[in-house]
């Protein structure tokens, strides 16, 4: 089946952020950029013939915009010579505010036309307990109009929100801040602790108070909503025209390619991850495969896509899971009946409490 998305994963960061469990190696230099490019060049290669409908890319990291900007160009032309992408695919890179420059904002302007960069916060306090470099919120602005003086029309933030000693005034005060930058998609994800990280050792893997995160979540939606970025996903905020497409086919089944380590592919069928280690990843060990039988695969596409305002059509999923949701009637009935989710002959689709209590759905639908 051929792979209708891509994703290229550039581990590369100048240091890592505390809470972040991703994969990615700190203190790179050239010499590691280009085994690793030379790596995903091959993958590209094994794969050659079923990248030929490609409808999304995405880089992501890591930091993709680290490297210097004649690396980065070289980047996005050897992977765009060895794909067909169809007409308007949509084309990412993550990017990190302190690393935008004039050269490096040309260079995204003439290879992606969608640029998500993380912010996380602009408050100095909640960026040091993230173990961001409280200052770095200084660059979000310039980095903003770099790149939309060098053409990038779509351009998203990142944001966190119950954070330790994050008040409610606090969380609002940092959706303002992130709207005077008028951005056309943005993301807010709560904190998650994750073991083994700097953060977790630091302030434990206790969450936040889940009304206060409750609170914060229906606060975005309030804010986000009235500034023309609805909610579309659980933890995502846009106009139609500039939804993640590549996400949105994430959550709806479709088929992927991951290179990079730590990278996950799907084929319709069967999910792989690639070795979270560059060494391991670059000695071409191959990557787990997650093989369950195809009734429980079709159970975990439909919960992925509930996790969207738009559900599913019935037609829709039949086509990303082989067949439709039947088997899972009895499931989805409970869940109509908790007012967790709408359903008729056409549809299936979460109502605003199954968006807040989606891992109620998740649960119950892949027991």
């Amino acid at each position: 089946m051929p792979f209708r998305n891509l994703y290229v994963h550039v581990p590369f960061c100048s240091v890592k952020c505390d809470y972040c469990a991703f994969f990615s190696v700190e203190h790179s230099g050239p010499d590691l950029h280009r085994k690793w490019l030379e790596c995903v060049l091959r993958g590209l290669d094994r794969h050659a013939d079923e990248l030929e409908t490609v409808e999304t890319v995405y880089f992501g990291g890591g930091t993709p915009t680290l490297p210097d900007a004649d690396f980065l160009d070289g980047v996005f032309r050897a992977v765009f010579e060895r794909i067909r992408m169809v007409p308007g695919a949509e084309v990412t890179s993550e990017a990190n505010p302190e690393t935008i420059t004039p050269e490096k904002a040309a260079v995204l302007a003439s290879h992606v036309n969608r640029v998500s960069m993380g912010v996380q916060s602009f408050d100095p306090v909640k960026r040091a307990v993230l173990g961001r470099h409280p200052a770095s919120a200084d660059s979000v602005p310039r980095a903003a109009e770099l790149l939309r003086e060098a053409g990038i029309r779509n351009l998203g933030f990142d944001l966190m929100y119950a954070v330790p000693g994050e008040t409610p005034a606090g969380w609002r005060r940092d959706l303002e801040l992130a709207l005077e930058l008028k951005p056309d998609h943005l993301s807010a994800y709560a904190l998650t602790p994750e073991e083994h990280t700097p953060y977790a050792r630091a302030h434990g893997l206790r969450a936040a108070d889940d009304a206060l995160s409750d609170a914060m979540w229906r606060t975005a939606g309030e804010i986000l909503a009235g500034a023309g970025l609805p909610r579309y996903e659980i933890s995502n905020y846009a106009g139609e025209a500039f939804q993640a497409r590549h996400n949105c086919a994430v959550w709806h089944g479709q088929t992927y390619l991951g290179l990079g380590p730590s990278a996950c592919s799907f084929d319709g069928t069967d999910r792989f991850t690639e070795p979270a280690g560059m060494k391991e990843w670059l000695e071409g060990v191959p990557p787990a495969i997650d093989r369950i039988p195809r009734a429980a695969r079709r159970r975990e596409i439909l919960m992925m896509g509930l996790r969207t305002v738009r559900g599913w059509g019935r037609d829709e999923f039949a086509s990303a899971a082989g067949s439709g949701w039947e088997d899972a009637l009895p499931v989805l009935h409970e869940l109509e009946k908790d007012r967790l989710i709408e359903l008729s002959d056409a549809f299936c689709r979460p109502t605003q409490r199954g968006l807040a209590f989606w891992n109620e759905i998740a649960e119950r639908l892949i027991l």
